[in-house]
């Protein structure tokens, strides 16, 4: 009887600590909505407006952006009024946004489309590759 009751508490009171350990680990956000962590970087969103955090929640862009893509091989697509552009990591701006489309890279070119309707390529560099 003394080996069941000792085994009810440890079940009873292991568990309980397991769920305060776990809450423990659990940080709150003071973002609206914040994306996974890609290539080191989180897409977050405050007052509407989308930015990126590192992993330690240094800002690394300041929420501006309307809209915001997870980063990939150090690229993301970020939409302006304007429309849509790249930056890179740092937050430099790698392709002005004036598109109104721009597809994911595959092989190291993507399609955009311009505000004029007219589509090319680009590279990684932001550089029109053509067709």
């Amino acid at each position: 009887m003394k080996r069941i009751l000792q085994l009810f508490l440890v079940i009873v009171f292991g568990s309980i600590n397991i769920v305060f350990a776990q809450k423990k680990e659990v940080k709150s956000s003071k973002y609206d909505i914040q994306g996974p962590f890609c290539n080191g970087l989180a897409k977050v969103c405050t007052n509407h407006k989308w930015g990126y955090i590192k992993k330690d929640g240094g800002v690394v862009v300041k929420p501006k952006y309307l809209q915001a893509e997870n980063f990939d091989e150090g690229l993301a697509r970020v939409r302006t009024i304007k429309g849509w552009g790249l930056i890179d990591t740092t937050g430099n701006i790698v392709l002005v946004t004036e598109f109104n489309y721009i597809s994911d890279f595959v092989d190291g070119k993507a399609k955009v489309r311009m505000i004029s309707g007219e589509e090319t390529y680009i590279n990684r560099k932001g550089q029109n590759i053509g067709r």
